[in-house]
């Protein structure tokens, strides 16, 4: 018997299956790779960037609630210690102090019985404090909260100040006087000797990084107690 002999145009046809581009699935082009491989880096780095952002964003919010923390916590003291006081001096400068002022400017002198507390603005004591720094110079105090009687103390409240961006023109009570030269200082203050109202201002340079205050003195605080008015 004699084999059976296929026709030449199905053995052409069978010999082109797997050389037509259209026949089956095709795989991608090495600059079709590269295309992707671009893209898929780009849509990385918007999102590593957007992330670098937030962390960002999140670092300064963190920043901004503990710094105004802090100049809370050091308005609260100067409130405690002008409360207590009898008077404040209107040139700082000239007034005796408890502590060594070396490359210190005294900024509030605050009179009292235990002798005066002094606020002043200088340069950081030590590397861990940035900038410039505020210091207290006044009595220590003891467990119960009360000021000792044996003991001065030089301590930094708050470092980081800066001048504010825009300082006091004039104080912001009617009748109030400069204390010293301190409105163009990280720490203002004026006073209205009439009323004994002292106002101050803490500042670590932008419009929202400060804190300020209206305080009255001891004697203010004493004259308008219930007591005096029953007996007046």
């Amino acid at each position: 018997m004699g084999r059976t002999r296929k026709p030449l145009a199905l053995l052409s046809r069978a010999g082109r299956q797997g050389n037509d581009p259209g026949d089956g699935a095709g795989g991608f082009t090495l600059l079709e790779l590269l295309i992707v491989l671009l893209l898929a880096s780009g849509l990385a780095l918007v999102c590593f960037n957007a992330l670098l952002a937030d962390g960002q964003l999140v670092g300064r919010m963190a920043e901004g609630w503990r710094q105004r923390q802090e100049r809370e916590r050091a308005l609260d003291l100067i409130r405690h210690d002008l409360t207590q006081g009898d008077d404040v001096l209107l040139e700082p400068d000239l007034a005796q102090h408890r502590c060594s002022m070396n490359k210190r400017q005294p900024v509030l002198v605050i009179a009292t019985k235990a002798g005066p507390i002094t606020y002043a603005i200088g340069s950081p004591p030590s590397n861990i404090w940035a900038s410039r720094v505020l210091l207290r110079c006044g009595p220590a105090f003891t467990k119960a909260g009360v000021w000792s009687q044996k003991s001065f103390l030089n301590r930094v409240l708050i470092d980081g100040l800066q001048p504010p961006e825009t300082p006091w023109q004039h104080c912001p009570m009617a009748g109030g006087a400069e204390v010293g030269n301190s409105f163009a200082l990280p720490l203002s203050v004026c006073m209205e000797p009439a009323t004994g109202l002292v106002a101050i201002r803490l500042s670590q340079g932008q419009e929202d990084s400060t804190a300020s205050a209206v305080v009255g003195l001891h004697n203010l605080v004493a004259a308008d107690s219930p007591e005096d008015k029953t007996n007046n």
